[in-house]
């Protein structure tokens, strides 16, 4: 008897020491998880920042409108290689959205201005690029629910992200990135340097349509 009791005192140091080190090892192995995570998301917003910093970078280094929207627009393309990305410009006074930049399949395209009457006036999407939201549709169905327009020659894509290009307390413009092949093609992170992109082009373009305006004046005085 005083030696099953021995053995069992013995047992229960045993089973206590076994469950302790399974709850150290999970807390470890957690611990781990969440470390890598936070590794990932750093380097994830490092990827980020470096790419708005090139894209930042090259329009600091034009004064150029449409060399500008040429640059932004390929260097989107090459970076997410969905091959489909289109660049509008707002002209109220004329009342059309100015497709500037329209890239789709990798294929550089020119497309025809629309009206903003007959595809933006009163539309879920337009409203939100107003309020300097984004706009991400991850299936066609989505596509629908914004009222997003198919330019004219083009194919609605299958996912993408949408945000304004805006200047002071002006909506300027818009850039879309879209996916023609894949549905979930894109996150928040997408969003995110997307928007970023956006608002630091409304200043670039901004600062270049004053200069064409400058230089203008200039050669008619």
């Amino acid at each position: 008897r005083d030696l099953l009791g021995m053995l069992a005192s013995q047992a229960a140091v045993a089973l206590d020491n076994a469950q302790w080190s399974q709850d150290l090892e999970q807390k470890v192995a957690q611990r781990t998880q969440e470390l890598q995570a936070s590794n990932a998301l750093i380097q994830q917003r490092a990827n980020e920042l470096a790419i708005i910093n090139s894209i930042q970078e090259g329009m600091a280094a034009e004064l150029n409108f449409q060399t500008i929207v040429d640059l932004v627009g390929d260097k989107l393309v090459e970076l997410f290689g969905a091959g489909t990305s289109v660049l509008g410009w707002l002209d109220d006074e004329a009342g059309l959205i100015r497709l500037l930049y329209a890239c789709e399949h990798g294929l550089r395209r020119k497309l025809p201005p629309v009206e903003i009457a007959a595809v933006a006036a009163g539309k879920r999407y337009y409203e939100a690029l107003a309020a300097r939201q984004a706009v991400l549709w991850a299936s066609q169905a989505e596509y629908r629910a914004w009222g997003l327009f198919v330019a004219e020659g083009t194919e609605m894509s299958r996912s993408g992200v949408l945000v304004p290009i805006f200047a002071r307390d002006r909506t300027l413009g818009l850039i879309s990135l879209e996916n023609m092949e894949r549905d979930n093609a894109y996150g928040d992170a997408d969003v995110r340097l997307l928007s970023t992109v956006g608002a630091s082009m409304g200043v670039a373009l901004e600062n270049a349509r004053l200069f064409d305006e400058t230089q203008r004046l200039f050669k008619e005085s």
